[in-house]
């Protein structure tokens, strides 16, 4: 019989092992999830007009808007949860999914009640027409297996990904049709429909799990207990992200929103990538590991943070120096007007990303209360900016005000890191600062090397491969953690080919 010591050394291995599968898969599915939006999004703007984003954009921020404000936080509640048994489990999940369904369904409602008073708002008739269809949205994403998330519970992402790639060929190859058959907005309505439609379809193929109706009063409480908090979390997100898209909408036109929308969604697509590889893998990880292990909490998170740092500073150095290239490149010279704002949401980048690596160590040590607050000062001073530089500056100036909001933001979460961790407050400053000068330098170092190359492409190699160099060199000389992390990584790798060779020998 295994003694405590052993468990726990058991649970610990367990535990590394599956959050570094965790990772593999997650990076599997980002990388095919980035290069299959960016696909999308090329032929999207291509076959597109400016005005066409604009609309769809219009109609997204109601979307988007009655879902933030209707969240209950249910995946927070089933991954910060320990139950007792498999049934507790059971019942909880049947309980939320009953919930979120009944949410879905009041939504629809709402959002045929509100499609007319939002395209008056707007100015924009077609908005109206637009809502109508979407309203089917939510209803038919409620519909979607929720026992998708005991993988994510016990960090086990192998599924999920699988899930992701299918899912994300497939919407792909519908988007792509639709956007050749129609050539209007409609493709992006529709693709969204069908994206839905093929996920659902697909969660109960990729888990065995079948909820059904249930309402359970302890695990409802329980669920509303996350609930009143993730409903703030889920208003200061939507702030956080469409009052930019609402503003511009209002004071301007599709046309200019649709363009703000184009460079916006190409900045935040390696974001997102970076974000949910770490949050996804992280969350439950830290979740898992108890509070009276604070060491072994501070090594996953310098690992963590310290590689995703040198992700971010190559990604805002390509978007600083070359953000008119990538546009130019991907979209055409029609969409050229993206390329100053991708430049300013390159900073943006840099600083949204960081303050998102905090987060989950944040609500897994101090729970989601503590992130509300934090999030209703970092929404307040968003808005704060969000007018004055919008009204006068268009959508450069609504740009400037998010990376403006998100560099106070990564300030204010990087301080909380600190004081969470007091022991690792000087390695987080270093890595950051290394981040910050690594960046700095790979775009000075690409600047003296492109000026005389007049081809886009020629530009976009040369410069991107001088960042990559300069960026990697800088992180790998200042960051012991980066070396600490590679050289488990490869220590890993090189044990794992040794241990296969072994058993071909034996064999």
């Amino acid at each position: 019989m295994a003694s405590p010591l052993q468990k726990n050394h058991i649970v610990q291995t367990s535990l590394t092992s599956r959050v570094q599968s965790g990772v593999i898969w997650n990076t599997i599915s980002v990388s095919s999830t980035y290069l299959l939006g960016l696909v999308r999004s090329v032929i999207l703007a291509r076959l597109l007009l400016a005005e066409d984003f604009g609309l769809f954009g219009m109609a997204l921020t109601v979307v988007t808007g009655l879902s933030a404000l209707s969240s209950i936080g249910s995946e927070i509640s089933i991954i910060n949860t320990k139950f007792k048994n498999d049934e507790e489990l059971s019942t909880h999940l049947d309980t939320i999914w009953t919930v979120d369904l009944i949410r879905r369904l009041i939504l629809v409602l709402l959002m045929l009640v509100l499609a007319r008073p939002a395209a008056r708002f707007y100015g924009e008739a077609r908005v109206h027409e637009l809502l109508l269809v979407l309203s089917l949205l939510p209803l038919i994403q409620g519909f979607q297996n929720i026992g998708l998330m005991i993988y994510r519970k016990r960090v086990n992402f192998q599924k999920i990904v699988w899930l992701e790639l299918v899912t994300n060929l497939l919407t792909a190859g519908a988007t792509i049709v639709l956007v050749l058959w129609t050539r209007n907005v409609w493709a992006l309505v529709l693709s969204q429909l069908v994206s839905a439609l093929i996920a659902v379809a697909l969660s109960y193929v990729f888990h065995p799990y079948r909820p059904r109706p249930r309402l359970d009063r302890g695990s409802l409480r329980l669920a509303l207990s996350f609930g009143k908090h993730a409903f703030i979390l889920g208003l200061l997100g939507y702030v956080m992200i469409m009052a930019d898209n609402i503003l511009l909408g209002r004071l301007y036109s599709a046309v200019v929103l649709g363009t703000y929308v184009i460079a916006y969604n190409l900045a935040v697509l390696p974001l997102h990538g970076i974000a949910n590889v770490i949050v996804n893998v992280t969350f439950p990880a830290y979740v898992e590991i108890s509070a009276g292990q604070v060491k072994r909490l501070e090594r996953a998170f310098v690992r963590v943070f310290a590689t995703s740092s040198t992700l971010l500073a190559f990604t805002a150095a390509l978007l600083l120096l070359l953000g008119q290239e990538i546009v130019v490149f991907l979209y055409g010279a029609k969409w050229a007007a993206a390329g100053t704002i991708l430049r300013i949401l390159g900073v943006m980048v840099f600083c949204k990303g960081h303050a998102t690596l905090v987060s989950p160590l944040l609500i897994s040590m101090r729970g989601i209360a503590r992130d509300v607050r934090i999030k209703f000062l970092e929404a307040t001073i968003f808005l704060a900016l969000l007018y004055p530089l919008t009204n006068r500056y268009g959508a450069v100036g609504a740009a400037s005000a998010g990376a403006a909001a998100f560099f106070i933001m990564m300030i204010n979460r990087l301080r909380v890191a600190s004081s969470l961790l007091p022991n690792i407050s000087k390695t987080i400053l270093r890595t950051v600062l290394s981040s910050v000068f690594a960046c700095a330098l790979g775009v000075a170092s690409a600047t003296l090397m492109i000026p005389t190359l007049e081809s886009v492409l020629g530009r976009l190699l040369v410069g991107g491969l001088v960042i990559a160099i300069v960026v990697s060199a800088v992180m790998l000389v200042l960051s012991p953690p980066l070396r600490l992390e590679l050289w488990r990584v490869f220590s890993s790798l090189n044990s794992k080919r040794n241990a296969l060779a072994t058993v071909r020998q034996e064999h």
